[in-house]
């Protein structure tokens, strides 16, 4: 009799679980199903939502946590995709609406446009996948960081989810808010394996040189780029050591600001 009972009562577990799996299946597909088109109101709205291919390609891919993205059903399988992307570019908006807030940057976008010393932003069809994401709306400066969201709490996520499933604006208070109690989890270089483990980070190659920066430090990037003629000869620019003087002091005196205002450790990239 106990036999009897016990095998029913694994027969319906197996029963529960099953319905489960198959619930969760279809919520998944229907939230598929409305992010291609939440992608779209993203891009709309002046949001950058890479292709999966773009992240393959990013030198940053291997620091995601598959596991963990699988945990929290982010990605089905080991790729990330357009889901996980989505709530990435939702969340790095308001992470850029915040550093706007906080910092000078809008003011040194408008010294570099406006200098005699002739600075020269990337032209769009030649930006880094960084600046492209950036929604930060500036031609010079950008987020260098990556963002692995798959270490938001649950509930954090839920705040993303909900906004790309209720649409713009995609930017709000709340979210600021909540980046600005996450972020220094999300911008955390990690090693999958080893959570915890507080190292240093090397960042693409800038200004000849990669540099080697903490691996939980906020980055900024400055693109100062040089000009060719329509040859691929490289234009002369009388005004090229200046700039890059003026480049230096102002990233010695804005990394020391900009950390006192975070309280974090923050870094420019000059490219």
């Amino acid at each position: 009799m106990r036999r009897a009972i016990a095998l029913l009562l694994i027969m319906s577990i197996l029963v529960v679980c099953a319905f489960g799996r198959t619930l969760w299946r279809k919520g998944q597909r229907e939230t598929k199903g409305k992010e291609k088109n939440m992608r779209k109101e993203l891009v709309q709205d002046g949001l950058y939502v890479p292709t999966p291919r773009e992240i393959r390609e990013n030198s940053f891919i291997y620091r995601y946590n598959h596991k963990l993205c699988r945990e929290k059903r982010l990605i089905e399988g080991d790729s990330l995709g357009s889901y996980y992307l989505c709530l990435q570019a939702i969340y790095r908006a308001n992470l850029d609406a915040l550093l706007l807030e906080k910092l000078d940057i809008r003011s040194l976008e408008e010294e570099f446009q406006k200098s005699k010393l002739g600075f020269v932003c990337r032209r769009q069809e030649d930006k880094e996948l960084y600046e492209k994401e950036s929604a930060m709306g500036l031609k010079f400066i950008s987020l260098g960081n990556n963002l692995y969201i798959e270490y938001l709490e649950e509930e954090q996520l839920n705040l993303l989810e909900e906004k790309l499933g209720t649409g713009k604006p995609f930017v709000t208070d709340e979210l600021q808010a909540m980046a600005e109690e996450t972020y220094q989890e999300v911008i955390w270089v990690r090693n999958p394996e080893r959570w915890e483990e507080k190292s240093t980070f090397l960042y693409p190659e800038g200004q000849g040189r990669k540099p080697k920066i903490p691996s939980q430090a906020l980055v900024l990037k400055i693109s100062n780029v040089m000009e060719y003629d329509a040859s691929g000869n490289l234009i002369l620019d009388e005004h090229m050591r200046e700039k890059c003087e003026y480049l230096e002091q102002l990233k010695d005196e804005k990394e020391k600001e900009y950390s006192e205002i975070l309280g974090i450790e923050v870094y420019i990239l000059l490219d």
